[in-house]
């Protein structure tokens, strides 16, 4: 085993052992054992594990600083310092980035109190990232375990009556977002200037009402809120398996907030996110069953430390986390691959009709 460099000389001459690695970025590693895991075989046996089994973890250790795990992450995704994908204007919430890396706080907008159900990042976006990295900078003091599962297996375990009306009708992905001014209202969640990177409110309105992408914008009963709609499909075609489930269902459906506070009394539809079947229907207590166990019985826990880098394959490995609590804030980065565009596809006509005369 190679041993880690001890000094400014050896990280010199491990940035000319690394094809494509400057000197400046390995002498800007603040962690010998970072340097060591990037001069070994393990980037090459990471690629490996994660071509096989979705995921992979490089375990760099608690002195690796952010921009250490960047780089890692990087050759990890196989990008280079420009390839990565852009989170804010397409995510549920505008996020910052951490210690002036790409690496976005992942925590922005989750409630510590509530489990986040798992989903493909950005399912509901005409594009999505093909790789996603975690990266473990602080972690809570009680729990915050990483969750994840494999949709090829999902699939596999789930009814074909199912599969079948998810082909047929797709989901609406459903938003409600205030107006930033309202940020210490109790049911403030997301704003739509965030969402839509603008603050103004017509431009936010014509980037919302979007017929290419099967989006709407509208104004919500109550005068405060923006009622934001969107149709996807739920599936993707993954270049090793194929036909794969790939979605935010349980993440995005109202039921993701029982138990909070503020949000358990208020019904699914009325709450920061919901989901219904692309038809406009609720999805039924028997299918949210059946969909929550098969994910149950395919979830795999992973205990992230600080200084760990997790990389799954996006379009494959769906993530979320269990709740957690403690003085300690949880700190978890977040990185894009390069963008993977979403296959041409239609709404059912019920949406479209809808959609047509919005």
């Amino acid at each position: 085993r190679a041993r880690p460099p001890k000094n400014q000389a050896a990280m010199q001459t491990l940035a000319r052992r690394l094809p494509g690695m400057a000197t400046s970025t390995c002498s800007a590693l603040r962690s010998t054992a970072t340097a060591a895991y990037l001069q070994s075989s393990a980037v090459d046996a990471g690629i490996q594990e994660l071509a096989h089994k979705g995921y992979t973890i490089a375990r760099l250790g608690a002195a690796a600083s952010v921009r250490d795990m960047e780089v890692v992450a990087q050759k990890l995704m196989r990008i280079d310092g420009t390839g990565s994908g852009s989170y804010n204007g397409k995510g549920g919430v505008s996020r910052k980035t951490i210690d002036d890396t790409s690496f976005v706080d992942s925590a922005a907008g989750a409630p510590s109190e509530l489990k986040i159900q798992f989903h493909n990042e950005m399912a509901y976006a005409t594009d999505f990232p093909k790789y996603v990295t975690f990266a473990m900078v602080h972690q809570a003091d009680l729990d915050g375990t990483t969750i994840l599962a494999d949709n090829v297996m999902v699939q596999s375990s789930m009814s074909e009556m199912l599969l079948n009306k998810f082909r047929m009708l797709g989901v609406q992905y459903i938003r409600h977002l205030h107006h930033e001014s309202e940020c210490d209202a109790p049911d403030y969640y997301m704003s739509w200037q965030g969402a839509f990177q603008t603050d103004s409110l017509q431009e936010a309105m014509k980037r919302g009402n979007n017929k290419d992408n099967f989006s709407m914008v509208e104004q919500c009963s109550d005068s405060r809120r923006l009622r934001h709609t969107l149709w996807c499909p739920v599936f993707h075609t993954h270049p090793e398996h194929g036909e794969v489930f790939f979605n935010s269902v349980l993440n995005r459906h109202g039921s993701w907030m029982d138990g909070h506070a503020h949000w358990t009394p208020v019904p699914n539809s009325e709450r920061p996110y919901h989901c219904l079947w692309g038809d406009g229907t609720e999805l039924s207590q028997d299918e949210l069953t059946e969909i929550r166990r098969v994910y149950e019985d395919c979830t795999e826990y992973v205990r992230l430390n600080p200084g760990d880098v997790l990389v799954l394959d996006n379009l494959r490995v769906v993530h979320g986390r269990t709740p957690y609590s403690g003085k300690s804030r949880r700190l978890l980065g977040l990185l894009l691959s390069d963008m993977v565009p979403r296959a041409p596809c239609q709404p059912p006509d019920a949406y479209m009709k809808v959609l047509n005369a919005a």
